[in-house]
């Protein structure tokens, strides 16, 4: 590609960034079309229980082993054809988990689709981050963020629209191929848009290297980005599922729509919120976001106890609040501190990856020891304590509270 549409990546909200927020659309339904049929099709080929929530686990384990041996490598590669291979990679597994005779095929499709992502995920924030311009990282991060959201939001329910064509395993089957399709077309669609953008650091695998990010200060911040966004996660897919279903009796129907709703204030939040941490400074966006958490899990609790499910539906507004900032400004704070996106966005990375695996695992074991109201409470004492833990770091934007960024 000519070094002529390489210079277009800097033209602020260009036809070029269009294009690349609608793409990411796509890749976001793309991604999250088939994932909740991933656990019921491993039923259906064998699987008990246990391997079928670990065919949905292998994903994060693929995507977590690549972000820590690949914090010189993901970074570094050329985002066009990265992001290209990736969703490629993607459509391979997706075609392959379709036509799956057995169990264990579906895994080895799951492990390439897992390779596939993290070549999407290590590359894509990075060009997001470039496109948008110096001084601009929240911005850039947060659109990017709301733009695969939006498509994650509508996935759910158009994956099970689609796997309702056939029966039994025949739909889901008809779902991933589908998936497939939307895969390869974003692959194509990549190559044409993309700008070629080259790292002046050779790719390279080996033991994670991120200058800076072992200092006391940032090991605070990327536990707060790590617990934040972990609790988001523990929060939209396992609690409040339960309690919508358990507790209030609300049909699977409601429960999406009542998911995609707080999905749609999550994307509204990135884009408003990404954009005010660059003018007014991330820690003021990441301490009221942290506090609206624990306001609308206080707001559940009171709607359990009070058996009133309006006011659980209120709750559903701080909730996406503060998830839209923890999978949008928080990571932005983390580039702050390792100075570069290659250094922060590889640790922000990694954090999300312990935290999402960690926190759904702990939260789960709350749960089945103390019940959904003691998870409740337990969720808002680690929002908290991510407020708590942001005003002791101090603002990341420009380097203050002596987080001086490093220095590759």
């Amino acid at each position: 590609m000519s070094k002529q549409r390489g210079e277009r990546r800097f033209d602020g909200v260009s036809p070029l960034l269009v294009r690349f927020y609608g793409l990411s659309v796509v890749v976001g339904l793309t991604l999250g079309l088939t994932a909740p049929l991933t656990a019921v099709f491993a039923v259906q080929l064998g699987a008990n229980a246990f391997l079928a929530a670990a065919s949905v686990a292998s994903l994060t384990v693929v995507v977590l082993v690549m972000d820590i041996f690949g914090t010189r490598f993901l970074p570094h590669l050329e985002p066009r054809r990265a992001i290209t291979v990736g969703m490629t990679l993607w459509a391979i597994g997706s075609f392959g988990t379709a036509v799956a005779p057995s169990f264990e095929l579906m895994i080895a499709a799951r492990l390439v689709q897992g390779i596939g992502l993290a070549f999407h995920a290590g590359t894509a924030a990075q060009l997001a981050v470039k496109l948008a311009g110096p001084g601009r990282v929240g911005t850039g991060l947060g659109r990017f963020q709301a733009a695969l959201s939006l498509g994650s939001a509508v996935a759910p329910l158009s994956g099970g629209a689609i796997a309702a064509i056939g029966s039994d395993q025949t739909g889901i089957r008809i779902a991933f191929a589908v998936c497939g399709v939307l895969a390869l077309t974003c692959a194509v669609i990549a190559w044409i848009v993309i700008p070629t953008t080259r790292s002046v650091h050779r790719p390279q695998f080996g033991w994670p290297r991120l200058p800076g990010m072992l200092r006391p200060k940032s090991l605070l911040a990327l536990w707060a980005g790590s617990t934040g966004q972990g609790i988001r996660g523990a929060i939209a897919l396992t609690v409040l599922p339960l309690v919508a279903v358990d507790g209030f009796r609300f049909s699977s129907v409601v429960l999406g729509a009542l998911l995609t709703v707080m999905y749609l204030v999550e994307v509204v939040n990135m884009t408003v919120g990404g954009a005010i941490s660059d003018r007014r400074g991330r820690l003021p966006v990441i301490v009221v976001a942290a506090l609206a958490g624990v306001l609308g899990l206080a707001v559940v609790i009171v709607a359990d106890m009070r058996n009133a499910p309006l006011l659980f539906l209120l709750a559903i507004v701080p909730l996406g609040l503060a998830g839209g900032t923890m999978l949008g400004t928080m990571p932005a704070a983390l580039v702050d501190i390792g100075g570069t996106p290659e250094i922060g966005l590889s640790a922000s990375r990694i954090a999300r990856d312990l935290g999402f695996s960690a926190y759904t695992i702990a939260i789960g074991g709350a749960i089945t020891l103390w019940g959904v109201n003691s998870a409740l409470w337990l969720c808002g004492a680690l929002y908290l304590a991510v407020a708590l833990a942001m005003l002791v770091v101090g603002e990341t934007r420009g380097g203050a509270a002596g987080l001086r960024p490093a220095v590759v």
